[in-house]
């Protein structure tokens, strides 16, 4: 995953609820990657609704080819 990339919310692996109970269902663009204190990668989404997700894992998102 890369800055400029397509990317959808899938949620949490595992979770209980779906994806689209939980975020955003149409896809965002990644504007920023960077890395937590516990090394973990952070991703920042600008969403279609102008909304931007702030320090999202990884997990959480899928790339849109």
């Amino acid at each position: 995953m890369k800055v400029g990339d397509l990317v959808k919310w899938i949620g949490f692996p595992g979770a209980s609820q779906l994806p689209e109970e939980t975020g955003p269902a149409s896809p965002g663009i990644v504007i920023e990657l960077s890395i937590d204190l516990s090394g973990n990668k952070r991703v920042t989404v600008l969403w279609p609704d102008q909304t931007i997700g702030k320090n999202l894992y990884e997990q959480t998102l899928e790339t849109v080819l």
